[in-house]
């Protein structure tokens, strides 16, 4: 009998730990930010206390952020499909997106940006 099995090349068990990145390019939209994180809407979910990059765009220019992911709450949006928010921890934002998450505030009219 055939084997269920398809893939034609031979695999082999890992012994021991083995790491691996997965990257997905996928798009969020910002619902929130301050200095120290924001809140991201995305149709993809993360995994919490995972550390990874983001880009973010700033003024039209790309930045990538380290960040760790500290919480990830499930949700509908308006379609019934399903969205994920998802709470990020800047680890040291540079200081292009300090400055733009400062002059949010400004904009809307609060004194300081800073906790």
């Amino acid at each position: 009998m055939k084997s269920p099995d398809r893939r034609q090349d031979e695999r082999f068990d890992v012994v021991g730990a083995m790491w691996g990145v997965l990257e997905i390019n996928e798009p969020a939209q910002i619902e929130n930010v301050s200095l120290t994180g924001a809140l991201l809407n995305s149709s993809m979910p993360a995994a919490p206390n995972f550390e990874q990059a983001v880009q973010l765009v700033v003024d039209g220019q790309e930045v990538k952020v380290d960040v760790t992911i500290r919480h990830v709450h499930a949700v509908k949006n308006t379609d019934g499909e399903d969205r994920y928010l998802i709470g990020v921890e800047f680890a040291s934002p540079p200081m292009l997106v300090v400055q733009a998450v400062e002059q949010l505030a400004v904009d809307q009219g609060q004194d300081s940006a800073r906790p």
